[in-house]
């Protein structure tokens, strides 16, 4: 279902979508701007925009609240304020890829009128697929923090050189899977986040290195081509044929993948960059901190592709403090606020930090970061995204979980998000 705030039975959701199209973006000068609030899940991003909005408040005197909440439940929670029209927060620091259904929905405001007014905010220093994904309908609706990429983590002291195709990959976690080799230092050789929800966002990197998407330009299903049946038929068959994965995978997220490299158990994963400063420091992961590396996915028929996972703070539709807001967003996303944001543990995506020597000498990993993001696969970008996503989980989940095909749940969720598209005649 289209997520709107008509699902609560709010007859004011017209008029509020109509107002945000007028909405303008007045100078903000110097005069004290009111308290604004972001939400956001914990984690990296959390540490980091608590940073950032204390040099911020420090530097203009604007206060700034940090809503911290936990990850468990974190999107419906959010989700549904908005579309309940709650002021409870100003803005929500998250994904890109819920962009377009709340955006759709009028649950977001617009920021075009914003950008347009603050020129010091420099958008050609912004690489395009981040562009790309802070937009709907080719307007924007979130401010970048992040270009958090899920990539290939592995031990260099165990793995010298990583995998550089899918099919080396799944020779070299054999290597490392006790099950296969009981030597193994590790108990499995690889993992990814195959707990509900986080299947699509891992499965982003290997679908485009085998030329495979969800929809073509035509907006069409093609989920159940040739290449993404290979693809998917290969990735859930390291969990269950290869079997060199954690059998308890399906309810891994961010924090069993960070654990499971620090303690030893995984000698690879496809893994989040915004994780690499607690792998590297030898405070938190003693075991592993001096042998961790970040390279780019390894590479299918297609090449290597590497999934972008930008996050940004998106602008509440019901906010009475926009203008305090966007003040807060166009800091903490810009030249400055961005370098501020990189040193607490961020990865601010602009161009100028992202190659500055003096950001990443302490990042060693940087440089694999623009690389992949050169090859970067995105979200996907339609009003229904989030249920094309939510389908594609419901049915890739019972593959994961071996109670049908790999190839099966991509038929029976084509056939799903073709009914809900309602364009399959045209698509012929």
């Amino acid at each position: 279902m289209k997520l709107t705030r008509r699902c609560f039975h709010l007859s004011a959701a017209a008029a509020s979508a109509v107002a945000l199209s007028k909405l303008s973006a007045p100078a903000i000068g110097q005069t004290r701007l009111p308290n604004v609030t972001i939400w956001v899940q914990a984690g990296p991003e959390a540490d980091a925009l608590q940073a950032a909005a204390r040099a911020y408040t420090t530097q203009t005197g604007n206060p700034v609240t940090v809503g911290t909440q936990g990850r468990a439940g974190w999107r419906p929670r959010y989700e549904t304020a908005l579309a309940a029209g709650s002021r409870e927060f100003d803005g929500v620091l998250h994904i890109t890829r819920f962009v377009p259904g709340l955006a759709a929905g009028g649950l977001l405001a617009p920021l075009d009128d914003y950008i347009a007014a603050s020129p010091d905010w420099n958008v050609a220093d912004l690489p395009a697929v981040i562009q790309s994904e802070m937009k709907f309908n080719n307007r924007w609706f979130m401010a970048p923090t992040d270009i958090t990429l899920e990539t290939m983590v592995y031990r260099s002291d165990l793995i010298p050189t990583p995998p550089a195709t899918w099919e080396e990959l799944r020779t070299v976690a054999r290597r490392f899977t006790q099950a296969h080799t009981p030597q193994s230092p590790t108990r499995y050789g690889y993992a990814y986040a195959a707990g509900a929800g986080n299947v699509i966002g891992t499965w982003l990197g290997i679908m485009g290195s085998y030329g495979a998407d969800f929809l073509d330009a035509r907006g069409c299903c093609v989920l159940d081509s040739a290449q993404a049946i290979a693809a998917w038929t290969l990735f859930a068959g390291l969990k269950n044929t290869d079997r060199v994965m954690p059998p308890d995978a399906t309810a891994w997220d961010y924090p069993e993948l960070l654990v499971g490299l620090q303690n030893g158990t995984v000698a690879m994963a496809s893994f989040f960059t915004a994780g690499m400063p607690v792998l590297t420091d030898c405070a938190q992961s003693p075991q592993v901190c001096r042998g961790i590396r970040l390279s780019v996915q390894p590479a299918g028929p297609a090449g290597s592709r590497t999934r972008i996972n930008p996050l940004g703070i998106m602008m509440n539709a019901a906010s009475q403090n926009k203008d305090a807001t966007w003040a807060f967003m166009r800091w903490a996303t810009g030249p400055v606020g961005g370098r501020v944001y990189t040193q607490a543990g961020g990865q601010n995506p602009r161009t100028s930090i992202l190659s500055d020597p003096a950001m990443a000498q302490g990042r060693p990993w940087t440089p694999e970061i623009l690389r992949a993001s050169q090859a970067g696969v995105g979200t996907i970008r339609h009003a229904r995204a989030r249920e094309i996503g939510e389908i594609f989980d419901r049915h890739t989940q019972q593959a994961v979980a071996a109670q049908i095909t790999a190839e099966e749940s991509l038929r029976r969720a084509s056939a799903e998000i073709r009914r809900l598209l309602g364009n399959e005649a045209a698509c012929r």
